[in-house]
């Protein structure tokens, strides 16, 4: 593959993972959020075959984020589109993660990755990865937060892109780790 990010929509959609959880913070302390999805008795299926159940737990989600981040400096400026996200997203939930992508990379100036062809799928381990997860963000890094008035230790570690963007807008570039092709020279040793 070349080293480069590949989205990966054939991977099978294992119950409980980040796939289609994320977290918010309020002011009480974190709120564990699920995009939920319809059940088929346990049978293993690709996002792209897992389908969002939407409806009223769209209208609960979106509901939540407006409480959480509302007073969020970029809240406003990115609402209608976040709004559409929620209640107007992809059915699956798969197209759910990658429309997530497009919206987070259009606002951090980034190339959205290329989806992994069923050719590839055997040699690859990429996976879909949703913007709300923070496994894209420096572990030590902290923002000013709206909520740190009411919680003295606020788990960055744990919030996600979203959490970032409403907060820092198109700064928010600057908090991401880069993540360097698999071929990336490695730095010269040093002489001891």
């Amino acid at each position: 593959m070349s080293g480069q990010v590949k989205l990966d929509g054939l991977e099978h959609y294992p119950k409980r993972t980040f796939r289609n959880r994320y977290t918010l913070m309020q002011s009480t302390g974190p709120l564990e959020m699920t995009v939920p999805v319809e059940r088929r008795g346990g049978r293993p299926r690709p996002q792209d075959d897992t389908r969002r159940i939407t409806g009223d737990d769209d209208r609960k989600a979106w509901q939540a984020l407006k409480t959480a981040y509302g007073r969020a400096p970029f809240f406003e400026e990115m609402e209608s589109e976040l709004h559409s996200l929620y209640q107007d997203g992809p059915e699956m939930l798969g197209g759910w993660n990658r429309a997530t992508i497009q919206w987070a990379s259009s606002w951090l100036g980034v190339t959205i990755p290329e989806d992994v062809t069923a050719q590839e799928y055997s040699n690859t381990e990429a996976a879909l990865v949703s913007p709300m997860w923070p496994s894209a963000l420096n572990q030590t890094c902290t923002w000013t937060h709206v909520w740190q008035d009411r919680n003295a230790e606020i788990p960055f570690e744990r919030l996600g892109i979203l959490d970032l963007l409403l907060h820092l807008g198109p700064e928010s570039a600057l908090m991401i780790k880069p993540i360097l092709p698999s071929e990336f020279p490695r730095p010269e040793s040093r002489p001891k």
